[in-house]
């Protein structure tokens, strides 16, 4: 049995036990003690249970050879019903979390969802040239059309990136009412002066649409030009005397500075989403490489370590490919993007490392990375054998005599 993943990446279950009720556990001494997925199945390969584990034989012992403590539990008894295991190793965190993804999804296509521990990260998404344009957070990225940026912490985060962009652009608050334009009364941002207040006319659409294009163009990182600008209408309304206007201009340039917190250091357009990704080997001298591109990831080989720069050159090429396709919409690509913004939280990055992939990765830049992220992943450099090993200790000065 097994599943075939996106672009081209293939994640199947690599060894298979056939038991027989009751299972004793020396039946589980062929199970890895490892890291990995691992499947029960019943008669006719009917998938009953997907789990992913630190120690498989140890996870599946537990679900398959203490009956009491299943009764305890009230979970099914599922050693009377199990006739198969399989599993696929997976030494990383990202790698099993991503090969549960790839099987659940092919064993339960319209269910999947439901059990997976993360939901699709959240995007904000705006359409200028749409009827009505407004900025408002999605799950959907790949689907919503328009500009989108992200990935966000939260909805809170997503939310509060809209405020700060509503407030700094004076933009309507209320969709509902936008929709109503130009003949929906003035909200109360728009009677205090902290709306242009398309919704009652005061603004054409086609003008409120030039702004909302600006706010969006800020977002995506055109900053500096709106910026002095804004800072150039403060100075000249301080120097007419406007105070009034000029303060309002300065706390909007104050406003503007949200959007550099650290809680948005990820945020780019959606084209921008992607990344290459380090995971633990089978052992301390390997690391495997994985690249996402928006709703795509791929394996994208094992490199001994410390690397050797053809081996690094040869991972590139596999990155640089993904990311010259156009992904197909096959529903998990959401999904998939939840588990690369797992890797790009604080509290995962200790189990590997996570950096946006821009086109000028070189095999050398890629190696310096490995060798900053060695610590974390626990890498280190096989000791030499052999004649390495003997010239090494002829090279090596005798100890001083104490």
């Amino acid at each position: 049995m097994g599943a075939r993943g996106h672009t081209q990446s293939t994640v199947r279950f690599e060894g298979r036990l056939d038991v027989t009720p009751p299972i004793a556990d020396g039946q589980l001494a062929l199970v890895p003690a490892r890291r990995g997925v691992v499947a029960l199945l019943a008669e006719g390969d009917r998938p009953i249970v997907l789990l992913t584990a630190a120690d498989m034989r140890s996870r599946v012992r537990n679900r398959l050879c203490n009956p009491d403590e299943q009764e305890r539990r009230k979970v099914p008894d599922l050693h009377v019903i199990t006739r198969a295991i399989v599993w696929t190793e997976a030494p990383g965190h990202f790698e099993a979390d991503w090969a549960y993804l790839e099987i659940a999804r092919r064993l339960w296509p319209k269910t999947y969802p439901s059990l997976l521990a993360c939901k699709p990260p959240w995007f904000v998404r705006v359409d200028p040239k749409e009827k009505f344009p407004h900025f408002a957070r999605t799950r959907e990225p790949l689907t919503a059309g328009g500009t989108c940026l992200g990935p966000f912490e939260s909805a809170r985060s997503a939310d509060a990136f809209i405020e700060t962009l509503q407030d700094a652009f004076d933009l309507c608050r209320q969709v509902q009412c936008l929709r109503r334009s130009p003949h929906a009364q003035p909200c109360a941002y728009a009677q205090i002066g902290k709306c242009l207040s398309p919704c009652d006319g005061s603004i054409p659409l086609e003008a409120y649409r030039k702004v909302v294009a600006e706010a969006a163009g800020f977002a995506l990182g055109r900053r500096e030009a709106f910026r002095a600008a804004l800072a150039g209408r403060m100075k000249q309304a301080a120097g007419e005397l406007k105070f009034e206007r000029a303060a309002a201009l300065k706390a909007r340039l104050a406003r503007l500075d949200d959007l550099d917190k650290p809680e948005y250091a990820h945020v780019a357009p959606l084209e921008e989403f992607r990344f290459l990704l380090l995971s633990p080997g089978e052992n301390f001298h390997r690391v495997k490489v994985f690249a996402s591109c928006r709703g795509a990831v791929r394996a994208c080989g094992t490199l001994e370590y410390p690397p050797r720069p053809r081996p690094l050159a040869s991972v590139l090429k596999k990155v640089s490919s993904l990311q010259g396709e156009t992904p197909g919409d096959d529903g998990a690509g959401p999904w998939r993007m939840a588990l690369v913004c797992r890797m790009l939280q604080a509290g995962r990055a200790a189990q590997g490392a996570a950096a946006r992939w821009t086109d000028d990765w070189t095999p050398q830049r890629l190696g310096e990375w490995i060798e900053q992220s060695a610590a974390t992943l626990g890498l280190r450099a096989p000791k030499p054998r052999g004649r390495a090993a003997a010239g090494k200790a002829k090279t090596e000065p005798p100890s001083p005599s104490p």
